[in-house]
């Protein structure tokens, strides 16, 4: 299904994004199953072995004065009873201005934002 999700946005032309941080927890997960080899290219040309961009949580649409403003951002999330992962998904989220959240964990966001949150099975449906 996930694949297919990503096959179906490339094709659309839907413009898909995750947080370092969660490229990292994705790296860690995998690291399991993938060779180091694929290991090193997820985490160096992530983009490449799939249609999705990597947003970088110190380059952010507006101004800020850095690091602290971050941990402060993030423990507004926090405090909504999120882990540290899925806070630093929402909130990059946010900050970006996503038009939805496609995940697995749908109950991990849903009442905790205005974004429309779909398992990827929802969203390739409803296209």
């Amino acid at each position: 299904m996930n694949k297919q999700f990503l096959e179906r946005i490339n094709e659309m032309g839907i413009r898909a994004a995750v947080p370092f941080f969660t490229l990292l927890e994705i790296c860690g997960i995998t690291s399991f199953n993938l060779s180091a080899e694929e290991q090193e290219k997820w985490l160096y040309s992530f983009p490449e072995v799939y249609p999705v961009e990597i947003l970088d949580p110190f380059e952010r649409p507006e101004e800020t004065t850095g690091s602290l403003d971050y941990f402060s951002e993030l423990t507004a999330y926090i405090l909504k009873k999120m882990t540290v992962g899925d806070a630093i998904f929402l909130r990059e989220a946010e900050m970006y201005g996503a038009a939805a959240i496609v995940t697995w964990n749908k109950k991990h966001f849903s009442g905790r934002t205005a974004i429309a949150v779909f398992t990827p099975r929802e969203y390739v449906q409803r296209q």
